[in-house]
């Protein structure tokens, strides 16, 4: 780094980082929390006063300069990103890295080197720990700003992609009720129109690919379509129409977990002739669209 100078730091301190403002990044709300270790008391400062931590989304929630205090750190809370330098008396950078991948909570921990040993040993040591980038002293501010720029859009791919599973589960939480009265009708005691409702369903299940009307499968079994639709909801819990929809968003579901089958083709297996209305209507169910939901299983 280009030695500036600082001003005086006790042995030992842990520095906070105050002014920070919540960063808006592409929609982000958030900012991913920083941990710098250096023992080069100027270098330490430099980073922590001269680095645009907020402009990019960052909050250096603390800077020490020693491996210990580092570890404590970790180990107390969650970090998003570490940089540290290298070479550090007592515990190393790298035994630092090498602690936090054993340590509960710090799975996800993005790693940083900084170092002024430019030694192949270090570096194949650094990524053999998975380390994100090395940075070489000295150095410009550019540098760690670039390496600080691209752990960012990681993190922010990586979260993007939890948010997505999120909000699958909550979706198929949602589904899960609607299929709840079918699946225990062999384990309660037998409905007055169990039977026939299970022989309508079952007609259903098999027809899932065409258009699919109450009139339709009423005049199948002799009824009238008023009739048939209130002993459908009176047995499952549910309207005609709403499990219908049901049935074809789970079919749905599991003919898209299979990468061989195109999307608009699953979309005729479950009787959707329209895509944006199948993805409208997936979407609807599932809190993502088709394409979403493939790349996520």
């Amino acid at each position: 780094m280009v030695k500036r100078s600082a001003p005086s730091l006790c042995i030992g301190a842990v520095l906070p980082f105050h002014g920070l403002t919540l960063f808006g990044n592409g929609g982000r709300c958030f900012v991913y929390k920083v941990l710098i270790a250096d023992d080069e008391v100027l270098d330490l400062e430099g980073m922590r006063l001269f680095i645009p931590w907020s402009e990019l989304g960052l909050e250096v929630v603390a800077a020490v300069n020693n491996g210990f205090d580092a570890y404590e750190v970790l180990k107390d809370g969650r970090i998003d990103i570490l940089v540290t330098d290298v070479h550090m008396p007592s515990m190393s950078g790298l035994e630092l890295a090498r602690k936090a991948q054993e340590t509960e909570g710090c799975s996800g921990l993005r790693v940083i080197f900084v170092s002024g040993y430019q030694d192949f040993h270090y570096v194949k040591q650094a990524l053999s720990l998975r380390a994100y980038s090395y940075v070489l002293k000295p150095m410009d501010d550019s540098e760690l700003v670039d390496a600080l720029v691209h752990v960012t859009k990681e993190l922010d791919e990586a979260s993007r992609k939890q948010e997505e599973e999120r909000q699958w589960r909550q979706a198929a939480q949602r589904m899960a009720p609607r299929y709840q009265p079918q699946q225990e009708t062999s384990s309660v005691e037998p409905g007055k129109h169990t039977k026939l409702i299970q022989e309508v369903t079952a007609y259903m299940k098999e027809q899932l690919n065409r258009s699919l009307t109450l009139k339709e499968v009423a005049d199948r079994f002799a009824f009238s379509p008023n009739y048939l639709g209130l002993m459908f909801k009176e047995e499952m819990g549910v309207g005609f129409s709403e499990y219908v929809i049901a049935m074809r968003m789970e079919r749905a579901g599991e003919l898209l977990k299979d990468p061989k089958v195109k999307i608009y083709e699953v979309a005729d297996q479950v009787g959707y002739r329209y895509m944006p209305y199948f993805s409208r209507q997936f979407k609807e169910t599932f809190g993502m669209t088709p394409i979403e939901f493939r790349r996520h299983r």
